[in-house]
């Protein structure tokens, strides 16, 4: 009798069952990448508007022609970004020297020892960074198409951000001064007290830092108004609270 091959034996048997083994591979199992695959599948890094950065009316989020969203600090990989917090306290004795910084066509004199550097949030024009004991603070520069809501209501946003000293009102710890220069109005807004501003606009969580001041000006006369706004210790601020009136004093509309 002719012998017959074993079927198991068969190449072509042999290459069926390799066929159904792989077809029939756990569903959950990784396939390797390839040489071609993203270095990592982490999701962009979203950035968010600073505490106090949100004006009043419909323009949140709006950011000025020509200014990209830069990260609210340095990063590497997905490390966290770097606390928004007063930092590198360090004794300062102002000067007296100043140099010229121009914002859009706004034209202003500033201390030397007040640091330019890339606006730490993406609704911001400008930022600049003012040394002091009570630690590092930013003078923010925002310009909001519309105006951002009009002088009062962005005053009364402000107020709503800080809790007055005890048996202290709002209003007593608050210092509204407008100056007309032609073809520029200045208001500027002095509060002192506990900022209580939102650490993120829209989420809830407050600050909650006494000793606290605000200075802040609303510059008009010159299309959509620009916002000067510096909130930190008083400890900082307080030092630079009279450079800050000269640098309003010096504003000017550039050719």
């Amino acid at each position: 009798m002719r012998e017959h091959p074993s079927i198991s034996s068969s190449p072509l048997v042999l290459l069926a069952f390799t066929a159904i083994a792989v077809a029939c591979s756990p569903a959950g199992e990784t396939k390797p990448k390839s040489a071609d695959a993203p270095a990592s599948d982490a999701p962009p890094v979203e950035v968010k508007a600073h505490a106090g950065d949100t004006p009043t009316q419909a323009h949140d989020g709006g950011m000025p022609p020509g200014h990209p969203a830069v990260p609210a600090g340095p990063m590497m990989g997905n490390a966290p970004a770097k606390p928004a917090t007063p930092e590198n306290p360090r004794e300062v004795t102002p000067s007296g020297e100043a140099r010229s910084e121009a914002f859009a066509e706004i034209k202003v004199d500033v201390p030397t020892e007040w640091t330019r550097r890339p606006p730490q949030s993406s609704m911001r024009l400008a930022e600049l960074v003012l040394p002091g004991p009570g630690g590092d603070t930013p003078l923010a520069i925002y310009r909001f198409p519309g105006g951002a809501g009009g002088v009062e209501s962005n005053i009364n946003r402000w107020k709503g951000q800080f809790v007055p000293p005890e048996g202290k009102t709002i209003d007593e710890v608050t210092k509204v001064v407008t100056e007309e220069r032609a073809p520029l109005k200045i208001t500027r807004v002095d509060i002192q007290g506990t900022n209580n501003a939102e650490v993120m606009p829209g989420e809830g969580e407050r600050h909650n830092a006494p000793g606290s001041r605000m200075l802040a000006a609303i510059v008009e006369g010159s299309g959509d108004p620009f916002f000067f706004k510096v909130v930190g210790p008083s400890a900082t601020v307080d030092i630079w609270a009279p450079a800050f009136e000269t640098m309003l004093a010096s504003a000017a509309v550039g050719e």
